[in-house]
């Protein structure tokens, strides 16, 4: 159980507020690293800091970044380095959508703001982060994909085609990312969360979400803790010899 712990290590995490965010900071929070909370949203990333510090001991910093801005990426990994030394893991969980029948999808608002998040956000932080890890010859990315990169949904179930599409690219980024820099002791692997209480699926109505957990063999949504053992593994020496895979954690949602 040593390989999994991640005493003095630092992580970052984009999208640094939410259910998503609280687990995956959370358990790396457990396992012994120091978190950076990077989002908009300064006040809900500080807010989340202190829960982490009080709960586990460890040290935090919370900082206000568009993923979109590479100034921003690169003042947030900057303002990490020279508070902790290092970058040691991060996770892209910075992410946004937007569900309209495809053929209404608006270009700027509904196609390119989730590309410019979901995708460009993820190159632009993996760029910058990594430039630090290739550097010090070690490091850990996670990018959060979703089922919805690996699957195809009906209509009624969800007409979010730019970020299914931009979240199928996240996986193309991490299996090249992976190969470009394996040699140089950088993995990058992502997780695929399906149908998770919480986060954007809060949004969903009723008549939607139903018969999407229906269509999922576990008959539930997951949890946002469920994803914790992913995290642990990925970001920790337990996966030493992984790089470019995905870890799906759906609870069955891809494979029917």
């Amino acid at each position: 159980m040593r390989s999994f712990d991640l005493s003095g290590r630092t992580a970052i995490i984009t999208g640094g507020h939410g259910d998503l965010a609280e687990a995956i900071a959370g358990v790396l929070a457990e396992l012994g690293c120091a978190v950076v909370l990077a989002a908009r949203r300064f006040e809900a990333c500080e807010a989340l800091a202190h829960r982490l510090h009080a709960d586990f001991g460890v040290r935090t910093l919370p900082l206000a970044a568009d993923v979109t801005r590479v100034d921003e990426i690169e003042r947030l990994v900057s303002c990490a380095r020279d508070e902790f030394g290092a970058i040691d893991v991060l996770v892209n969980n910075a992410a946004t959508f937007w569900s309209a029948p495809a053929e209404d999808v608006p270009l700027e608002r509904g196609w390119q703001r989730v590309l410019d998040t979901n995708l460009t956000g993820t190159f632009l932080s993996c760029q910058v982060a990594g430039r630090a890890m290739l550097g010090a010859g070690s490091g850990s990315i996670i990018n959060v994909a979703a089922t919805g990169a690996i699957k195809s949904f009906l209509p009624e179930l969800g007409p979010n085609l730019s970020y299914m599409a931009s979240k199928a690219a996240v996986i193309k980024l991490t299996r090249d990312l992976a190969a470009q820099w394996a040699q140089r002791g950088v993995r990058v692997n992502a997780i695929a969360p399906g149908s998770i209480a919480g986060g954007m699926m809060q949004s969903l109505p009723e008549d939607r979400l139903a018969p999407m957990v229906a269509q999922i063999p576990m008959r539930r949504q997951g949890r946002p803790d469920e994803l914790r053992g992913a995290v642990a593994y990925l970001a920790s020496e337990a996966s030493s010899y992984v790089t470019g895979t995905v870890v799906v954690v759906d609870g069955g949602q891809s494979i029917v």
